[in-house]
Protein backbone atom coordinates (compact mmCIF):
# COMPACT_ATOMS: atom_id res chain seq x y z
CA UNK A 1 0.00 0.00 0.00
CA UNK A 2 1.10 3.46 -1.31
CA UNK A 3 1.41 6.12 2.20
CA UNK A 4 0.72 9.78 1.85
CA UNK A 5 1.10 12.06 4.66
CA UNK A 6 -0.38 15.61 5.76
CA UNK A 7 1.41 17.50 8.39
CA UNK A 8 -0.02 20.60 9.96
CA UNK A 9 0.60 22.62 13.56
CA UNK A 10 -3.24 22.03 13.85
CA UNK A 11 -6.00 19.35 13.11
CA UNK A 12 -8.36 22.25 12.19
CA UNK A 13 -6.58 23.36 9.03
CA UNK A 14 -6.51 20.02 7.57
CA UNK A 15 -9.59 19.11 8.61
CA UNK A 16 -11.21 22.30 6.80
CA UNK A 17 -9.06 22.58 3.77
CA UNK A 18 -7.12 19.49 2.86
CA UNK A 19 -10.36 16.65 2.69
CA UNK A 20 -10.35 17.59 -1.06
CA UNK A 21 -6.53 16.61 -1.21
CA UNK A 22 -6.75 13.72 1.04
CA UNK A 23 -9.48 12.29 -1.28
CA UNK A 24 -8.00 12.70 -4.33
CA UNK A 25 -4.73 10.43 -2.87
CA UNK A 26 -6.96 8.22 -2.04
CA UNK A 27 -8.16 7.76 -5.57
CA UNK A 28 -4.85 7.80 -6.33
CA UNK A 29 -4.38 4.37 -4.19
CA UNK A 30 -2.49 5.83 -1.22
CA UNK A 31 -3.17 5.38 2.68
CA UNK A 32 -3.64 8.78 3.97
CA UNK A 33 -1.81 10.00 7.20
CA UNK A 34 -2.49 13.03 9.21
CA UNK A 35 0.40 14.48 11.66
CA UNK A 36 -0.98 16.84 14.05
CA UNK A 37 -1.47 18.67 17.21
CA UNK A 38 -5.15 16.70 17.99
CA UNK A 39 -5.34 18.29 21.12
CA UNK A 40 -6.90 21.43 20.43
CA UNK A 41 -9.61 21.95 17.59
CA UNK A 42 -12.88 24.20 17.17
CA UNK A 43 -15.62 21.63 17.00
CA UNK A 44 -15.58 18.01 17.21
CA UNK A 45 -17.81 17.71 14.19
CA UNK A 46 -14.55 19.04 11.76
CA UNK A 47 -12.18 16.36 13.99
CA UNK A 48 -14.66 13.60 12.67
CA UNK A 49 -15.03 14.35 9.32
CA UNK A 50 -11.68 12.96 9.04
CA UNK A 51 -11.73 9.94 10.63
CA UNK A 52 -14.82 9.37 8.89
CA UNK A 53 -12.71 9.54 5.77
CA UNK A 54 -10.69 6.64 7.06
CA UNK A 55 -7.72 8.56 7.58
CA UNK A 56 -5.08 7.57 10.27
CA UNK A 57 -4.49 10.31 12.69
CA UNK A 58 -0.97 10.77 14.40
CA UNK A 59 -0.47 13.08 17.27
CA UNK A 60 2.36 15.41 17.47
CA UNK A 61 3.06 17.87 20.07
CA UNK A 62 3.22 21.09 17.77
CA UNK A 63 3.44 24.56 19.36
CA UNK A 64 2.55 27.61 17.37
CA UNK A 65 5.32 29.84 18.32
CA UNK A 66 8.54 28.58 16.14
CA UNK A 67 10.19 29.55 18.85
CA UNK A 68 8.80 26.91 21.44
CA UNK A 69 11.34 24.07 23.03
CA UNK A 70 8.23 22.08 22.75
CA UNK A 71 8.95 21.63 18.83
CA UNK A 72 11.91 19.89 18.64
CA UNK A 73 10.20 16.63 20.25
CA UNK A 74 7.57 17.56 17.79
CA UNK A 75 10.50 16.69 15.24
CA UNK A 76 11.65 14.03 16.86
CA UNK A 77 8.15 12.32 17.19
CA UNK A 78 7.63 13.28 13.27
CA UNK A 79 10.84 11.71 11.89
CA UNK A 80 10.15 8.71 13.83
CA UNK A 81 6.95 8.88 12.57
CA UNK A 82 7.92 8.80 9.06
CA UNK A 83 10.77 6.20 9.58
CA UNK A 84 8.48 3.85 11.02
CA UNK A 85 5.37 4.51 8.10
CA UNK A 86 8.06 4.62 5.66
CA UNK A 87 5.61 7.06 3.65
CA UNK A 88 5.98 7.87 -0.35
CA UNK A 89 4.66 11.48 0.23
CA UNK A 90 4.58 14.10 2.72
CA UNK A 91 2.30 17.20 1.86
CA UNK A 92 3.54 19.82 4.44
CA UNK A 93 1.36 22.98 5.47
CA UNK A 94 1.40 25.74 7.84
CA UNK A 95 4.73 27.55 8.63
CA UNK A 96 5.60 25.51 11.84
CA UNK A 97 4.60 22.35 10.58
CA UNK A 98 6.02 22.77 6.81
CA UNK A 99 9.52 23.30 8.78
CA UNK A 100 9.51 20.46 10.68
CA UNK A 101 7.37 18.45 8.08
CA UNK A 102 10.55 18.78 5.59
CA UNK A 103 13.02 18.42 7.96
CA UNK A 104 11.81 15.24 9.44
CA UNK A 105 10.78 13.77 6.06
CA UNK A 106 14.44 14.91 4.36
CA UNK A 107 16.45 12.89 7.87
CA UNK A 108 13.58 9.80 7.13
CA UNK A 109 14.42 10.00 3.41
CA UNK A 110 10.99 10.33 1.87
CA UNK A 111 10.77 10.49 -1.74
CA UNK A 112 8.22 13.75 -2.47
CA UNK A 113 8.07 16.02 0.11
CA UNK A 114 5.36 18.82 -0.96
CA UNK A 115 4.95 22.07 0.62
CA UNK A 116 1.65 24.81 -0.01
CA UNK A 117 2.33 28.16 1.13
CA UNK A 118 -0.89 29.76 2.09
CA UNK A 119 0.77 32.71 2.36
CA UNK A 120 4.76 33.27 3.34
CA UNK A 121 5.12 35.82 6.42
CA UNK A 122 7.10 37.73 4.53
CA UNK A 123 5.20 39.83 1.75
CA UNK A 124 4.92 43.20 0.67
CA UNK A 125 4.30 45.71 3.37
CA UNK A 126 5.39 43.25 6.47
CA UNK A 127 7.33 43.83 9.44
CA UNK A 128 10.89 43.72 8.86
CA UNK A 129 11.12 40.89 11.64
CA UNK A 130 9.07 39.21 9.56
CA UNK A 131 11.47 39.03 6.88
CA UNK A 132 14.43 38.45 9.07
CA UNK A 133 13.03 35.16 10.64
CA UNK A 134 10.93 34.02 7.85
CA UNK A 135 12.52 34.54 4.70
CA UNK A 136 16.05 32.92 4.95
CA UNK A 137 14.02 29.75 6.77
CA UNK A 138 12.03 29.56 3.74
CA UNK A 139 14.78 30.06 0.89
CA UNK A 140 16.81 27.08 3.18
CA UNK A 141 13.71 25.04 3.07
CA UNK A 142 13.05 25.58 -0.38
CA UNK A 143 15.43 23.13 -1.24
CA UNK A 144 14.45 20.66 0.96
CA UNK A 145 11.19 20.53 -1.02
CA UNK A 146 10.06 18.26 -4.14
CA UNK A 147 7.17 20.24 -5.47
CA UNK A 148 6.39 23.93 -3.92
CA UNK A 149 2.82 25.51 -4.69
CA UNK A 150 2.08 28.92 -4.32
CA UNK A 151 -1.67 30.27 -4.03
CA UNK A 152 -1.39 33.77 -4.83
CA UNK A 153 0.68 35.49 -7.43
CA UNK A 154 2.59 37.40 -5.38
CA UNK A 155 4.39 34.71 -3.24
CA UNK A 156 4.17 32.74 -6.63
CA UNK A 157 6.81 35.56 -8.35
CA UNK A 158 8.99 35.75 -5.14
CA UNK A 159 9.75 31.88 -4.99
CA UNK A 160 9.95 31.94 -8.80
CA UNK A 161 12.63 34.78 -8.20
CA UNK A 162 14.57 33.84 -5.16
CA UNK A 163 13.83 30.45 -4.27
CA UNK A 164 15.16 26.88 -5.98
CA UNK A 165 12.43 23.59 -5.03
CA UNK A 166 13.20 20.81 -7.62
CA UNK A 167 9.25 22.39 -9.29
CA UNK A 168 7.46 25.56 -8.95
CA UNK A 169 3.51 25.55 -9.23
CA UNK A 170 0.55 27.99 -8.74
CA UNK A 171 -3.22 27.23 -8.09
CA UNK A 172 -6.11 29.20 -7.25
CA UNK A 173 -6.42 28.52 -3.11
CA UNK A 174 -7.87 25.22 -1.93
CA UNK A 175 -10.56 25.24 -3.86
CA UNK A 176 -14.56 26.33 -3.40
CA UNK A 177 -17.90 25.15 -4.14
CA UNK A 178 -19.20 27.64 -5.58
CA UNK A 179 -22.96 26.70 -5.86
CA UNK A 180 -23.02 26.04 -2.27
CA UNK A 181 -22.67 30.03 -1.71
CA UNK A 182 -24.33 31.12 -4.96
CA UNK A 183 -27.33 28.99 -4.40
CA UNK A 184 -28.34 29.46 -0.93
CA UNK A 185 -31.62 29.70 -1.06
CA UNK A 186 -32.44 30.31 2.83
CA UNK A 187 -35.41 32.59 4.10
CA UNK A 188 -33.31 36.02 4.70
CA UNK A 189 -35.65 37.92 6.57
CA UNK A 190 -36.00 35.38 9.07
CA UNK A 191 -32.37 35.30 9.33
CA UNK A 192 -31.80 39.14 10.01
CA UNK A 193 -34.46 38.74 11.86
CA UNK A 194 -32.81 35.56 13.95
CA UNK A 195 -29.81 38.55 13.95
CA UNK A 196 -31.32 41.71 15.61
CA UNK A 197 -31.42 43.08 12.17
CA UNK A 198 -34.32 45.57 11.91
CA UNK A 199 -35.26 46.31 7.93
CA UNK A 200 -33.62 49.81 7.48
CA UNK A 201 -30.38 48.70 9.02
CA UNK A 202 -27.14 47.46 6.73
CA UNK A 203 -25.71 44.46 7.95
CA UNK A 204 -22.16 44.01 7.06
CA UNK A 205 -20.71 40.08 7.93
CA UNK A 206 -17.18 38.81 8.78
CA UNK A 207 -15.86 35.40 9.06
CA UNK A 208 -12.27 34.56 10.25
CA UNK A 209 -10.59 33.70 13.47
CA UNK A 210 -10.58 36.22 16.57
CA UNK A 211 -6.44 36.89 15.74
CA UNK A 212 -4.40 39.89 15.24
CA UNK A 213 -4.04 39.02 11.58
CA UNK A 214 -7.45 39.75 10.92
CA UNK A 215 -7.25 43.45 12.32
CA UNK A 216 -10.86 43.34 13.62
CA UNK A 217 -9.83 46.48 15.85
CA UNK A 218 -9.83 48.77 13.00
CA UNK A 219 -13.36 47.42 12.02
CA UNK A 220 -14.50 48.49 15.97
CA UNK A 221 -13.06 51.77 15.29
CA UNK A 222 -15.12 52.24 12.02
CA UNK A 223 -17.93 51.41 13.31
CA UNK A 224 -18.00 53.97 15.93
CA UNK A 225 -18.67 55.89 13.13
CA UNK A 226 -20.54 53.51 11.27
CA UNK A 227 -22.83 52.69 13.99
CA UNK A 228 -24.69 55.63 14.04
CA UNK A 229 -25.66 55.67 10.64
CA UNK A 230 -27.40 52.18 10.64
CA UNK A 231 -24.69 49.94 10.21
CA UNK A 232 -24.78 47.22 12.11
CA UNK A 233 -21.43 44.40 12.02
CA UNK A 234 -21.43 40.84 13.16
CA UNK A 235 -18.17 38.31 12.62
CA UNK A 236 -18.18 34.90 12.74
CA UNK A 237 -15.20 32.93 14.39
CA UNK A 238 -13.40 31.83 17.40
CA UNK A 239 -10.20 32.79 19.09
CA UNK A 240 -7.91 34.18 21.32
CA UNK A 241 -8.51 37.94 20.81
CA UNK A 242 -12.11 37.44 21.77
CA UNK A 243 -11.84 38.79 25.27
CA UNK A 244 -9.90 41.63 24.19
CA UNK A 245 -12.63 42.20 20.98
CA UNK A 246 -15.58 42.10 23.61
CA UNK A 247 -13.52 44.66 26.01
CA UNK A 248 -13.02 46.87 22.94
CA UNK A 249 -16.58 46.67 21.77
CA UNK A 250 -17.86 47.21 25.78
CA UNK A 251 -15.03 50.37 25.83
CA UNK A 252 -16.42 52.00 22.74
CA UNK A 253 -20.47 51.35 23.52
CA UNK A 254 -20.95 49.43 20.64
CA UNK A 255 -22.64 46.30 22.16
CA UNK A 256 -25.84 46.68 20.12
CA UNK A 257 -24.08 47.56 16.77
CA UNK A 258 -21.35 44.55 16.96
CA UNK A 259 -21.89 41.22 17.55
CA UNK A 260 -18.96 38.53 17.99
CA UNK A 261 -21.07 35.18 16.76
CA UNK A 262 -18.44 32.97 17.90
CA UNK A 263 -18.39 29.23 15.54
CA UNK A 264 -21.13 29.45 13.18
CA UNK A 265 -21.83 26.34 11.06
CA UNK A 266 -24.58 28.54 8.91
CA UNK A 267 -22.01 30.78 6.85
CA UNK A 268 -24.15 30.65 3.38
CA UNK A 269 -27.12 32.02 5.07
CA UNK A 270 -25.55 34.90 7.26
CA UNK A 271 -23.94 35.47 3.77
CA UNK A 272 -27.27 35.35 2.30
CA UNK A 273 -28.68 38.06 4.96
CA UNK A 274 -26.16 40.11 4.78
CA UNK A 275 -25.83 43.94 2.72
CA UNK A 276 -22.00 43.77 2.83
CA UNK A 277 -18.58 41.47 3.39
CA UNK A 278 -15.83 43.13 5.18
CA UNK A 279 -12.92 42.00 5.75
CA UNK A 280 -10.13 44.20 7.17
CA UNK A 281 -6.94 41.90 7.31
CA UNK A 282 -3.72 42.86 7.61
CA UNK A 283 -3.05 39.85 5.26
CA UNK A 284 -3.87 36.92 3.50
CA UNK A 285 -2.90 33.84 1.40
CA UNK A 286 -5.95 33.56 -0.41
CA UNK A 287 -9.03 33.65 1.94
CA UNK A 288 -11.20 31.39 1.51
CA UNK A 289 -13.79 32.92 3.62
CA UNK A 290 -13.34 36.48 1.11
CA UNK A 291 -14.09 33.55 -1.86
CA UNK A 292 -17.20 32.35 -0.10
CA UNK A 293 -18.80 36.04 0.21
CA UNK A 294 -17.72 36.87 -3.31
CA UNK A 295 -19.22 33.11 -4.35
CA UNK A 296 -22.42 34.58 -2.63
CA UNK A 297 -22.43 37.84 -4.76
CA UNK A 298 -22.06 40.13 -1.96
CA UNK A 299 -20.38 43.50 -2.76
CA UNK A 300 -17.14 43.74 -1.03
CA UNK A 301 -14.84 45.99 0.81
CA UNK A 302 -11.56 44.47 1.76
CA UNK A 303 -8.04 45.52 2.47
CA UNK A 304 -5.54 46.07 -0.83
CA UNK A 305 -3.34 43.09 0.72
CA UNK A 306 -1.94 40.09 -1.29
CA UNK A 307 -4.41 37.43 -1.51
CA UNK A 308 -7.07 39.61 -1.28
CA UNK A 309 -6.24 41.70 -4.53
CA UNK A 310 -6.23 38.22 -5.94
CA UNK A 311 -9.79 37.19 -5.32
CA UNK A 312 -11.54 40.77 -5.42
CA UNK A 313 -10.63 42.72 -8.61
CA UNK A 314 -13.13 45.35 -8.56
CA UNK A 315 -11.10 48.68 -7.02
CA UNK A 316 -13.89 50.78 -5.50
CA UNK A 317 -14.10 47.29 -3.07
CA UNK A 318 -10.45 48.36 -1.12
CA UNK A 319 -8.98 50.12 1.58
CA UNK A 320 -5.98 50.75 4.07
CA UNK A 321 -6.10 48.13 6.93
CA UNK A 322 -3.81 50.93 8.48
CA UNK A 323 -6.44 53.69 8.38
CA UNK A 324 -9.89 53.66 10.09
CA UNK A 325 -11.14 56.28 7.82
CA UNK A 326 -10.41 54.29 4.48
CA UNK A 327 -12.28 51.84 5.83
CA UNK A 328 -15.20 53.70 7.02
CA UNK A 329 -14.87 55.86 3.42
CA UNK A 330 -15.12 52.33 1.51
CA UNK A 331 -18.16 51.06 3.31
CA UNK A 332 -19.89 53.98 2.24
CA UNK A 333 -18.76 54.43 -0.85
CA UNK A 334 -20.02 50.59 -1.74
CA UNK A 335 -23.28 51.22 -0.05
CA UNK A 336 -24.16 54.22 -1.65
CA UNK A 337 -23.94 52.48 -5.18
CA UNK A 338 -27.42 51.75 -7.43
CA UNK A 339 -28.29 48.22 -6.81
CA UNK A 340 -27.30 47.79 -10.52
CA UNK A 341 -23.97 48.73 -9.79
CA UNK A 342 -23.78 46.45 -7.08
CA UNK A 343 -24.91 43.80 -9.02
CA UNK A 344 -21.93 44.55 -11.63
CA UNK A 345 -19.16 44.80 -8.87
CA UNK A 346 -20.59 41.01 -7.74
CA UNK A 347 -20.81 40.22 -10.95
CA UNK A 348 -17.01 41.30 -11.35
CA UNK A 349 -15.79 39.52 -8.61
CA UNK A 350 -17.83 36.28 -9.21
CA UNK A 351 -16.22 35.80 -13.40
CA UNK A 352 -13.19 36.17 -11.37
CA UNK A 353 -13.65 33.82 -9.05
CA UNK A 354 -14.14 30.75 -11.35
CA UNK A 355 -10.47 29.82 -11.75
CA UNK A 356 -10.84 29.35 -7.93
CA UNK A 357 -13.44 26.80 -8.32
CA UNK A 358 -12.53 23.65 -6.53
CA UNK A 359 -13.24 21.61 -9.86
CA UNK A 360 -10.59 23.61 -11.15
CA UNK A 361 -8.23 23.13 -7.87
CA UNK A 362 -8.68 19.30 -8.14
CA UNK A 363 -7.56 18.97 -11.78
CA UNK A 364 -4.34 21.37 -11.16
CA UNK A 365 -3.43 19.18 -7.82
CA UNK A 366 -4.03 15.58 -9.26
CA UNK A 367 -1.95 16.58 -12.00
CA UNK A 368 0.39 17.33 -8.73
CA UNK A 369 -0.05 14.31 -6.96
CA UNK A 370 0.10 12.45 -9.91
CA UNK A 371 3.59 13.74 -10.63
CA UNK A 372 4.48 13.14 -7.19
CA UNK A 373 3.44 9.94 -7.11
CA UNK A 374 5.93 8.88 -10.36
CA UNK A 375 8.43 10.42 -8.89
CA UNK A 376 7.82 8.53 -5.82
CA UNK A 377 7.44 5.09 -7.55
CA UNK A 378 11.33 6.02 -9.23
CA UNK A 379 11.90 6.49 -5.81
CA UNK A 380 10.90 3.07 -4.58
CA UNK A 381 12.59 0.92 -7.14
Amino acid sequence: MKKACFVATVIDFLSTFEKSDMDLLQSLGYEVHCASNLKNYTHPRYFQMVKDMGVTLHQIDFARNPLSKTNLGALKQLQALMEQEQFDIVHCHTPVGSVLGRLAAKRAKVPQVIYTVHGFHFFNGAPKKNWLIFYPIEKAMARKTDILITINNEDYERAKKHFHPKDLRRIYGVGIELSRFADCNCDRGKKREELGIRENETLLVSVGELDDDKNHILGIQAMKTLAPKGYRWVIAGTGHLKEMLTDAIRENHLENAVTLLGFRDDIPELLRAADMYVFPSWFEGVSVALMEAVAAKLPIACTEVRGNVDTVVTKESYFSPRSVDSMVAAVERINALSPEEKERMAETNWQNLQKFSLENVRKDMLEIYRAADRAAERGRK
